[in-house]
C-alpha cells in the first residue's frame, strides 16, 4: 500500500515524495501548486489546499501511511498552520489508514513558550488521540535555502546569533522519514515521539548567509515586524531533546544524521 505525502508542493515534501519514488515505493501526494510537476515525476497527486480535509481524506483511500511535515518557522500568524495540521489529523481519523508520520519542531508542546511549538504540540496531540498508530519526529533546525534567506534578512541581534543550535540537513531528514516509512510495524495504536537533533551543535552565526557587501537580496524573503518578532522567539529554542525518555530517531532507524 502507498504512502501519501501531504503538501508535497513544498520543497521538503517534494524531496520526500521523490526519494520515496526512487526507493520503488508507491507514492501519492496532495499539493496546492506544482501538481503537474509531481505527476510528471510519477507521483499520483491530488490538487488541494493543505487545510482541505475532504479532498485529503478522499486521497487517503487505500493508503498505508500519511506523512505530514509541519513548518511555520518565521510566521507570526499561525492560524493557517494550525488549521491545516488539525484538518490532516481529522482526515487521517476518517480514513482507513494504518499509520501517520508527523514531523514537528524540537520542543513541540502545547505548553511551549512560543506559538510555533504550541501549534505543533496541539497538532501532535490531535494525532496522538487518533485510534491508529503515529510517529512524531521532533526535528532540530532544518537548514533549507529558505531558512538561510530568512536569517540573512531578519537582522538577528548579537545575543541570538550566539544561540547554540543543532542544524539538520534536509537530505538527512528525508532519509529518516523514508526509513520510518519502511519500518511498517504491526502496532494497532500508540503515539511514538522520537528526537531528530542535528549531529553538531554550534552558534546560529555559522548558519547565516554571509552575503558579500553590495550584493543584491532580490527574491529573498524579508520578514515584517510581527514575523521577525515571532522568528526571534522561535529561534530561541530548544533545538534538541533533553528528555531521556525520548528515543533518538537516527539511532533507532540506522540513519546517519550527518549526510547531506
Amino acid at each position: 500500500m502507498p504512502v501519501l505525502v501531504h503538501a508535497a508542493d513544498r520543497p521538503l515534501g517534494r524531496a520526500l515524495a521523490r526519494r520515496l519514488k526512487e526507493q520503488g515505493g508507491q507514492v501519492r501526494a496532495t499539493a496546492a501548486s506544482a501538481v503537474g510537476l509531481l505527476r510528471a515525476e510519477g507521483v499520483h497527486t491530488a490538487a488541494c489546499d493543505p487545510d482541505d480535509e475532504g479532498v485529503l481524506e478522499a486521497a487517503l483511500t487505500q493508503v498505508h501511511t500519511l506523512v505530514v511535515m509541519l513548518g511555520g518557522l518565521g510566521r507570526a500568524d499561525l492560524t493557517g498552520l494550525r488549521a491545516e495540521g488539525l484538518a490532516a489529523a481529522r482526515a487521517a481519523g476518517g480514513a482507513d489508514i494504518e499509520r501517520a508520520v508527523l514531523v514537528t519542531v524540537s520542543g513541540a508542546d502545547v505548553g511551549a513558550d512560543d506559538g510555533l511549538r504550541r501549534v505543533h504540540g496541539e497538532v501532535a496531540q490531535a494525532f496522538a488521540d487518533l485510534p491508529l498508530p503515529s510517529v512524531e519526529l521532533q526535528v532540530g533546525l532544518v537548514v533549507t535555502p529558505a531558512l538561510r534567506d530568512l536569517l540573512a534578512t531578519a537582522g538577528l541581534p548579537a545575543e541570538l546569533r550566539d544561540r547554540t543550535v543543532a542544524p539538520v540537513a534536509p537530505a538527512a531528514l528525508v532519509e529518516l522519514v523514508v526509513a520510518v516509512d519502511a519500518a511498517r510495524s504491526s502496532a494497532a495504536a500508540g503515539h511514538l515521539v522520537l528526537s531528530a537533533d542535528g549531529p553538531v551543535r554550534g552558534p546560529l552565526e555559522t548558519l547565516l548567509d554571509r552575503t558579500p557587501a553590495g550584493s543584491r537580496l532580490t527574491g529573498r524573503r524579508v520578514p515584517g515586524p510581527a514575523d521577525r518578532e515571532a522568528l526571534l522567539a522561535q529561534l530561541a529554542g530548544p533545538w534538541w531533546s533533553t528528555d531521556p525518555h525520548v528515543p533518538d530517531g537516527w539511532a533507532l532507524f540506522g540513519v546517519d544524521p550527518a549526510q547531506g
